[in-house]
């Protein structure tokens, strides 16, 4: 039997805060990508197996409040980087349209994922629509009616 990364007995019980629980969901995040990976199945299905009791470990409410906002927020900066990613254009032109080194863009891009949980550029912009952070792209049918 696997030996699981987290107690599923909270501790005095108190649930985990909102920083354990956020890296919680990144760790069984990574075991299924992890999982995803490997060539042995048998190793598949272990870590897919210790990700299912990490997110078991976590209450529900806790796990649906994670995933419903940032650990930390964006500072104005990152979001104006965020909202560049929307767009087809390279980190040199965002830092460009910004005024800033292109390092500085990278730099920006690595806080905007590792806030939001995403590990590429297509994921930090959905979750970044997803939490209000940017609105679809002007012209896309994302969010539009006809008005019937």
């Amino acid at each position: 039997m696997p030996a699981v990364l987290y107690d599923r007995q909270p501790r005095s019980g108190t649930a985990p805060g909102p920083t354990v629980t956020a890296c919680l969901v990144w760790v069984a995040g990574t075991l299924v990508r992890v999982a995803g990976a490997v060539a042995d199945p048998r190793s598949a299905v272990v870590l897919v197996d210790e990700a299912a009791a990490v997110l078991a470990a976590v209450p529900r409410e806790e796990l649906q409040r994670s995933k419903a906002s940032p650990v930390q927020p964006l500072t104005e900066r990152q979001l104006a980087v965020l909202g560049q990613l929307q767009e087809e254009v390279s980190l040199r032109q965002i830092a460009d349209l910004l005024y800033v080194s292109h390092n500085t863009v990278k730099s920006h891009v690595r806080a905007v994922y590792r806030k939001l949980g995403a590990s590429s550029r297509a994921e930090a912009v959905r979750r970044g629509r997803e939490l209000g952070l940017v609105g679809p792209l002007p012209g896309s049918e994302e969010g539009w009616t006809d008005g019937a």
